[in-house]
């Protein structure tokens, strides 16, 4: 750090003196100190604006690649609708390729506009329940960031849910899984935002699909309900045969960037899909619950299947059940 070296030769140092000496040598130790990790600080301050720009960068040359093969799935999708009849047992997997298509487009769009969001554009979590009679005729929200609130409007379940399942179908014959499902024709509507479930919905079926393994089984039922003070509930329950989540994870699964033990295993992840899920289910004045093992009440077939053919406790599946509050 440096060397401080003083004398005289006319009569050596006193104890006062020495003392001195020493109070000197630390002060100039500490701002020798306090001056590096200035100019150590200023240097970071400098570099910062340079890294976010190479990041900016970085990305604004990601999305625009991103665009010309989205562009192009989305034109060989509706072609290939074109070209098939109604009554085509492909028709509604073309059908699924356009509408996903257009669901990432319009990711695409809100990505672009949160990059150009300054801080104090952001709206605060808070939402404000609108009436019923009132949804359709306030200005939707398209956007499903974090933290930008969402509108409310009354709509139907199976309506989000169907077309989610014909894309979750034929992911699940590909890998050898079995999807079945149970909605009732009779649903009540619910209070809530149609675009936000359709995320929710399609994160946990897709986290069903890929921690379930080949010959396992998938099991989404509608329509149970319970009433609160708020109001009356609908239940959304998705159920898998896959090796279930330890008892040490489930109380950090709703954290963003979390993964637990799936973090060291193969199946890629980014642990915000249900971080994103339970922001935008509380925004809807809903709730999202998990259980593990699957909770047999759900969906006592798959349940009792997966305890068969476990051969531990490793393999004991997982249920996530949505509530949404009934319209009215």
């Amino acid at each position: 750090m440096g060397l401080l070296v003083t004398g005289r030769e006319d009569r050596p140092w006193n104890e006062r003196e020495k003392a001195t000496i020493e109070r000197i040598a630390r002060t100039l130790t500490i701002a020798y100190i306090m001056d590096r990790r200035r100019a150590w600080f200023e240097q970071q301050l400098t570099q910062q604006p340079r890294l976010q720009a190479q990041q900016r960068d970085r990305l604004d040359d990601l999305l625009h690649q991103f665009r010309n093969p989205l562009t192009a799935i989305r034109t060989f999708g509706k072609l290939l609708l074109k070209r098939l009849r109604p009554g085509d047992k492909n028709h509604e997997v073309a059908a699924s390729i356009v509408r996903e298509s257009d669901r990432l487009q319009e990711l695409l769009q809100q990505f672009d506009a949160c990059l150009d969001m300054n801080e104090g554009d952001i709206a605060p979590l808070t939402l404000a329940a609108a009436p019923v009679a009132e949804a359709s005729q306030a200005p939707a929200s398209n956007s499903l960031l974090p933290g930008i609130a969402l509108t409310l409007e009354s709509f139907s379940i199976t309506a989000v849910l169907e077309p989610l399942l014909v894309s979750a179908k034929a992911i699940a014959q590909e890998r050898h899984l079995k999807l079945q499902s149970q909605i009732p024709t009779d649903l009540p509507l619910v209070q809530g935002n149609a675009k936000a479930l359709r995320e929710v919905l399609s994160n946990l079926i897709d986290n069903a699909l890929k921690y379930t393994p080949s010959g396992g089984e998938i099991d989404i039922q509608v329509g149970e309900k319970r009433r609160t003070p708020q109001g009356e509930l609908i239940a959304i329950a998705i159920s898998d045969t896959g090796p279930g989540i330890p008892s040490q994870d489930l109380e950090h699964l709703f954290e963003r960037h979390y993964r637990g033990v799936q973090a060291s295993s193969a199946i890629p992840g980014t642990g915000l899909g249900l971080a994103i899920a339970k922001e935008l289910i509380e925004q809807m004045h809903g709730e999202i619950k998990v259980f593990s093992p699957a909770q047999p009440g759900w969906t006592k077939r798959n349940a009792e299947s997966a305890m068969d053919k476990a051969q531990d406790d490793s393999e004991i599946g997982t249920t996530f059940v949505v509530w949404l509050p009934i319209a009215g």
